[in-house]
């Protein structure tokens, strides 16, 4: 199904709806919410359900007013807006029920309602995600640019969040070889951040896509959040993910704890000469990461683990149309 044309009513209506609970996802389960609309036949029914039917699904008096109390809060001609915006940016919205919605993503406990995309690339079926501390050493940077050009020349689209050190430089080696694809998953579409990778994002686009299950940034205190929140998308559409340095906390250490509980293989990278992402490394193995000095093990593990037929014949359909 097409998640978003603005010249079909009905589409445009569902569309509000669907993005109108996505603001409110930690209410109810993403499969949940399926499940019902498929019953119902629209977002809007089950937007509109009554309390018996909530009951019939499950929830609690306390979930159901807290439902209650945002569909009463919030206007959904915001959302219209919405829907403007991400038309002219074209941007596209993937909702659960698509068949276009990332499968490995769909697996998960947690799956987004929807998320957004923007960019070339359609095929997420044969991703390795690629992530790091964003102070990174000049070892880092060179290995996770060299180690992404290498993945990606073997037709992978490498997956990261866009932000600055390990990042960004995974991003840059990905497009650097011959085809190389490569996908920046954000905490949300604008403004882009860190604003200094605005430009180079452009280039992610034509040659990758970007993902976010957001269009903009909270104007709340719960900003930083989606930061973390993004990282089951990252490691969720990927079939591994490898690290290259980082220190035993922040960021990249939730990524990895996240990608494990989602049955990811990780690899890390043996640092060198560098006392912080030593600690790291060492807290990696304790977790029961997999240490690597090159990409060999990576691409062995990938030849190892090969798609499923379908996905097989989806990912060469995507490359043909981008050749």
């Amino acid at each position: 199904m097409e998640g978003k044309n603005l010249s079909n009513s009905q589409s445009v209506t569902e569309n509000i709806y669907w993005l109108a609970l996505q603001d409110k996802l930690d209410l109810i389960s993403t499969r949940k919410v399926a499940n019902a609309v498929q019953e119902l036949g629209s977002m809007k029914l089950f937007w509109n359900a009554s309390d018996s039917y909530f009951y019939k699904l499950g929830l609690d008096d306390k979930t159901i007013r807290k439902f209650n109390e945002h569909k009463n809060k919030i206007r959904l001609e915001n959302y219209w807006k919405m829907l403007e915006s991400l038309d002219q940016m074209s941007v596209k919205i993937i909702r659960y029920i698509d068949d276009d919605y990332p499968e490995m993503l769909r697996e998960l406990d947690d799956s987004p309602l929807l998320i957004l995309h923007k960019g070339s690339v359609k095929d997420f079926h044969n991703c390795v995600a690629v992530v790091g501390t964003r102070n990174a050493s000049l070892y880092g940077h060179t290995m996770a640019r060299k180690l992404s050009r290498s993945i990606a020349s073997k037709g992978y689209t490498i997956v990261s969040g866009l932000a600055r050190g390990i990042d960004i430089w995974a991003h840059y080696g990905a497009l650097e070889a011959s085809g190389g694809r490569t996908i920046a998953v954000l905490p949300w579409m604008v403004p882009v951040y860190p604003p200094e990778h605005a430009e180079f994002l452009k280039d992610i686009e034509k040659r990758g896509a970007v993902l976010s299950e957001r269009f903009e940034k909270p104007s709340d205190k719960s900003a930083p959040s989606k930061f973390v929140q993004r990282n089951r998308i990252t490691s969720g559409i990927s079939r591994c993910v490898v690290v290259i340095e980082s220190d035993a906390e922040g960021g990249t250490v939730h990524q990895v704890r996240i990608a494990l509980s989602q049955g990811r293989k990780v690899f890390a990278l043996k640092p060198k000469d560098n006392e912080r992402a030593e600690r790291g490394f060492k807290a990696f193995l304790e977790m029961g990461v997999t240490p690597i000095e090159s990409d060999k093990e990576v691409l062995k593990f990938l030849d190892e683990t090969p798609l499923k037929a379908e996905e097989r014949k989806l990912d060469s359909y995507y490359q043909h149309s981008l050749d």
